[in-house]
């Protein structure tokens, strides 16, 4: 969802056999101790090493079952990226409370407690095409009020179905279902969330994705605390240029949207502008419906003449 910004490892790896040699015996013969004494210290020292090895290769999520994440992730990646939701990102949810805000965090529901796996599930511009075609052929989707989020439900419910999950969706602001999902994105290292502007900035997306759902699936068990990535540079910290321009677009898209008598009718180009502003011509920004569709979402004349155009028939006059 597009929301107004006010409202607002060991590296993982193959699982490593470890088996470990019984000491051979040390004799000592001197003052220090009786052999058996030097046997058991030996012993202690190899017991305390193969612990430590197993303790941080559990850490890491390394091995067998700890690893099903990956399969399960997989999964949906493959499923999820056929209906335009081509961001998929696991994390552990214990990460995403650690940072979250007290009126956003999530419970412990299952199993797993805090260790259970949630996948946070986005898109690009690669979305659209899937969503209009979907618009355009069942009806489900075309005669919602809300098409995108009736979408969004569809799809994702029918690539986790059969399994135990809890879904919250972007949109949802009500208490026990906000989640912060801007900064879910940034610790499962999707978007680096730059707290000036509020923008989520992708690596190779920049401003242009937007975050979906939330399924937390309460009886898997997530990644390793070794496994888990690093939040991607904010590009704005490296270019004095573009932070001077996002700032500059941010100030005049905030002063637009709390004058006097509330917003104007082209306000929302100015939420817009300050997406512009990171990168201009950014080739991976949205196609121009869909622009309009998302930020020109308090204009219900536009969002009406767009879905007319999907399902191949007038526009309506003003």
């Amino acid at each position: 969802m597009h929301q107004l910004p006010h409202i607002r490892a060991l590296p993982d790896g193959e699982f490593i056999s470890v088996r470990m040699k019984k000491p051979e015996p040390v004799v000592k013969t001197d003052e220090t101790g009786s052999p058996k004494t030097a046997v058991a210290g030996a012993v202690g020292v190899g017991v305390a090493v193969a612990w430590r090895l197993f303790s941080r290769m559990r850490n890491a999520g390394g091995g067998g079952r700890n690893n099903a994440w990956k399969t399960v992730t997989a999964d949906a990646k493959e499923k999820l990226a056929a209906a335009g939701f081509d961001i998929v990102a696991p994390l552990k949810l214990r990460w995403y409370n650690e940072i979250a805000p007290d009126s956003a965090k999530i419970a412990p529901g299952g199993a797993m407690g805090e260790d259970a796996l949630v996948i946070l599930v986005g898109n690009s511009a690669a979305l659209w095409p899937s969503f209009c075609d979907a618009h355009n052929a069942r009806p489900e989707i075309g005669d919602a009020e809300n098409p995108v989020d009736t979408y969004v439900d569809i799809e994702v419910n029918r690539v986790f179905r059969g399994k135990v999950r809890r879904v919250f969706y972007a949109h949802e602001t009500k208490p026990g279902r906000l989640v912060a999902v801007q900064r879910m994105a940034h610790v499962a290292g999707v978007a680096h969330l730059d707290e000036r502007s509020h923008l989520s900035i992708h690596p190779t997306l920049g401003p242009w994705l937007a975050f979906r759902a939330v399924v937390v699936l309460d009886d898997a068990r997530g990644p390793g605390d070794g496994q888990k990535p690093r939040p991607p540079p904010n590009p704005l910290a490296r270019d004095a240029s573009a932070r001077a321009r996002v700032d500059e677009a941010f100030d005049a898209a905030l002063d637009g949207y709390e004058a006097p008598g509330g917003p104007s009718e082209g306000q929302w180009r100015l939420w817009v502008a300050v997406r512009d502003a990171v990168e201009p011509g950014h080739p991976a920004r949205y196609p121009e419906d869909q622009v309009a569709y998302h930020y020109n979402c308090l204009d219900g004349r536009e969002r009406a003449r767009i879905r007319s155009r999907l399902r191949g028939g007038y526009e309506p006059s003003d």
